[in-house]
């Protein structure tokens, strides 16, 4: 139970990390899937879209206007950039202001585009939205997220203490100029 416990804090600060930056065994979901529909948002439309529901009985992230099988292109200017050379991952940051509070997302990426990109660039990030529930222990995980960055239950359980929290970084394939 405090393993758990354990896990669904890290987890849970990782997503909120990724998606704020605020300095079932549905393992298989709808791979492949070529339906659903595709939605434009900057990071701050992004942020305002989710609903995040932390308690010691689980974690619930999903979006409003997003579900399982939907494409989310993200457009938005870089406002940070940075490699991480331990991790082989870039973080790319998107920062904006509601009232007083300044906010960030920040998603990461395998390897180092740094020559690739730099901070003022408008980039598109196109991903498909992919919806997993699980149960960990007696922890109900029911999130929707990147599809490119979900691998397995157990891979996410394994990796909670990353930096990422449980999820891989997204393909370079997926960041384009705009």
């Amino acid at each position: 139970m405090k393993r758990a416990i354990a896990i669904l804090c890290i987890v849970c600060l990782g997503l909120v990390l990724f998606i704020s930056g605020c300095t079932q065994q549905n393992n298989k979901g709808n791979e492949g899937s070529t339906t659903g529909k595709t939605l434009t948002m900057t990071a701050k439309e992004l942020f305002n879209d989710t609903d995040l529901n932390i308690s010691v009985n689980g974690f619930t992230m999903n979006f409003k206007s997003l579900e399982d099988g939907d494409t989310l292109i993200l457009q938005d200017a870089i406002t940070n950039i940075s490699y991480n050379s331990t991790t082989n991952t870039t973080t790319v940051e998107f920062e904006w202001t509601n009232g007083i509070a300044t906010n960030t997302l920040k998603p990461v990426f395998e390897g180092n585009i740094t020559d690739s990109y730099k901070v003022g660039d408008q980039v598109k990030i196109t991903e498909k939205i992919k919806k997993v529930t699980f149960t960990y222990q007696t922890a109900a995980f029911d999130m929707e997220l990147f599809a490119d960055q979900w691998e397995s239950q157990d891979y996410f359980i394994s990796n909670a203490g990353s930096s990422l929290g449980g999820l891989k970084p997204l393909p370079q394939s997926s960041i384009v100029k705009r």
